[in-house]
């Protein structure tokens, strides 16, 4: 990238989209300054925290962000609490992590694409996870999409494994441009405890599942959608043996995490481990 990952979207001066940003909170005191400042473009930035006993809020209000409390219960359920009980003061919305960044060619892409007024109900974005100040490419699986940019009227989010999935009968598009995801701002540690987390949830997936005796979605894997590809090669995953190495292979050699360098095989080892995690917790039952 050609500038510092430190001054990304802090100096953008486009066009201002008018899209409101929502920012999910808890014990984010290390990153959520830099989310807000990110978010400089935006006229309407608003924090909803699930009840951070740090800075987080006191922080995220001397930054000029609009705080709002809810307790956490699902990914899903907190987004659609956004939805239905922020006065946003746009049609179009925008959700990112407190450990994110916007960059200036998103904005202005988002910018471009609002001026059009386009009737899909939402978009993907990708991301650029960075570790060791490295963007590891192609360890991350480079572009994964989730739905980030969507119209407030037109969309809704159910819970899925660890994360959300959009709901929606409208058309969803695909933006170009990504955000800056720093996915390990906290120490490995943290991000070790939060995949421990992650796993249980996953594996419950994977026995709710097999419990309602639902199929692969083979045709899935020869899509000419990403996402629908992804989703699909998750499900296999689910079923495979030795679903660990398989992922490492996976990552290092079909996906070329060697040629990220260090960072690159870190993270490959990372996936390991949580892979292996779910597939003991998911035996385990």
């Amino acid at each position: 990238m050609s500038r510092k990952l430190d001054e990304i979207g802090l100096k953008y001066d486009g066009p201002r989209p008018a899209v409101s940003v929502v920012i999910l909170t808890l014990n984010e005191e290390l990153n959520i300054r830099g989310a807000i400042e990110s978010c400089s473009w935006s006229d309407d930035v608003n924090v909803l925290d699930s009840g951070s006993t740090d800075r987080t809020v006191e922080i995220a209000r001397e930054a000029g962000a609009k705080v709002f409390v809810n307790p956490f219960k699902s990914f899903g359920a907190q987004r659609n609490w956004a939805i239905d009980n922020i006065p946003l003061k746009h049609d179009w919305v925008f959700h990112l992590d407190a450990d994110e960044r916007f960059t200036p060619e998103l904005v202005r892409e988002m910018s471009d694409l609002l001026a059009r007024a386009p009737s899909e109900a939402g978009f993907y974005v990708a991301n650029q996870m960075i570790l060791d100040g490295a963007w590891i490419k192609r360890a991350s699986g480079y572009p994964a999409y989730q739905m980030r940019l969507f119209h407030k009227g037109r969309m809704r989010f159910g819970d899925h494994g660890h994360g959300q999935r959009e709901e929606t009968k409208g058309a969803i598009g695909t933006l170009k441009q990504p955000y800056v995801h720093y996915n390990f701002s906290k120490g490995l540690d943290e991000w070790r405890a939060r995949h421990d987390r992650y796993s249980t949830l996953e594996a419950k997936e994977i026995l709710a599942a097999r419990a309602s005796g639902a199929g692969l979605s083979w045709s899935g894997l020869f899509s000419g959608d990403a996402i629908v590809r992804r989703r699909a090669l998750k499900g296999v995953a689910a079923r495979m043996p030795m679903r660990a190495q398989a992922r490492w292979l996976h990552t290092v050699l079909l996906k070329g995490a060697v040629l990220d360098g260090r960072a690159g095989m870190k993270y490959a080892g990372m996936l390991y481990w949580y892979e292996g995690e779910i597939a003991r917790k998911a035996q385990k039952g």
